[in-house]
């Protein structure tokens, strides 16, 4: 009797804990459409892609699913894909999730719509020996993850975006032909191994930046990026504010009064026709009364 009880006991437990995992299971709630499979995700708020299933060559992930934002492309929703070549991320995406492009041979190009992406997490496209572009700097990222373009083989250039403070371990390692790493003065942190077997990288670095240091320290090439000057349109006698000021500038230059300074030519070309002119300091003159409101004045620059 004992022995039955026990048994009956234990078949007991095995059915309370097979019911357990069929509600945990069915916790997680899909929505399959067409090639898309769907889940929400920050307490229904947004969709996580998934799953894909199609077999297009040229990829464009949906901006929402019932109206609301599809933000996610969901750990290994796109594993082993081989005949997606292209693909763009919709403004939507903040998160490319761990492994979500893993071993997609056939992925040449990867755009993104807008700068939207904050994340792209471990071995997101690890795998991808076909992918010949990628256009970080159109992203918000702060980490270049471990392994995220790991035997990348096809990769022959990157820029990372000035968001970027780290670059973790294989991060581009195994990577046989990527020649030329674009890494800001923000990067802060780069793993030892970030480039592992990765033989003819050069680093495109600023002078006394980590970036040059990790170079000279692990004995590879790199290449001193100018620094680059910023100007305010506009900001004609270079103090930092548009005003009047400006105006009368200009044309004390233009008269010979005083010397042209470093930069003039550019900040004073406000018209954008290529010479400075007493037509700038009008048009300087009409922005600060008011009776120039479309104009490219004030914006900040580089040269």
């Amino acid at each position: 009797m004992k022995i039955t009880n026990r048994i009956i006991a234990l078949l007991l437990s095995i059915v309370m804990i097979s019911a357990f995992a069929c509600l945990s299971v069915s916790a997680v709630t899909l929505f399959p459409v067409a090639d898309w499979v769907y889940h929400k995700i920050n307490n229904d708020t947004e969709f996580e892609i998934y799953d894909y299933t199609g077999t297009q060559t040229n990829v464009f992930t949906p901006y929402t699913h019932n109206l609301i934002n599809i933000t996610t492309v969901g750990a290994n929703a796109f594993d082993s894909n081989t005949t997606m070549q292209k693909l763009t991320l919709s403004k939507y995406i903040t998160t490319v999730s761990h492994h979500a492009f893993q071993n997609c041979t056939s992925l040449k190009d990867v755009v993104f719509q807008s700068v939207s992406v904050t994340s792209i997490d471990d071995y997101a496209f690890s795998g991808c020996t076909a992918l010949e572009s990628v256009d970080l700097e159109n992203t918000l990222i702060d980490t270049v993850s471990q392994g995220a373009f790991m035997n990348c083989d096809a990769l022959t250039e990157i820029s990372l975006p000035e968001t970027v403070t780290s670059i973790e371990k294989h991060a581009f390692g195994y990577c046989e032909s990527l020649a030329k790493v674009v890494v800001p003065a923000t990067v802060t942190s780069i793993d030892a191994e970030a480039f592992y077997s990765t033989p003819n990288v050069v680093i495109y670095c600023y002078e006394n930046s980590l970036a040059h240091r990790y170079a000279v320290n692990n004995d590879m090439s790199f290449v001193l990026i100018d620094e680059k000057e910023t100007y305010m349109l506009g900001d004609a006698d270079n103090d930092g504010i548009i005003t009047v000021l400006d105006a009368t500038f200009i044309q004390l230059v233009l008269a010979l009064k005083v010397d042209e300074p470093e930069g003039f030519k550019i900040r004073a070309d406000v018209d954008v026709d290529g010479i400075s002119s007493i037509m700038d300091a009008t048009t300087i003159q009409c922005f600060e009364a008011g009776l120039l409101i479309d104009t490219n004045i004030g914006k900040i620059f580089e040269y």
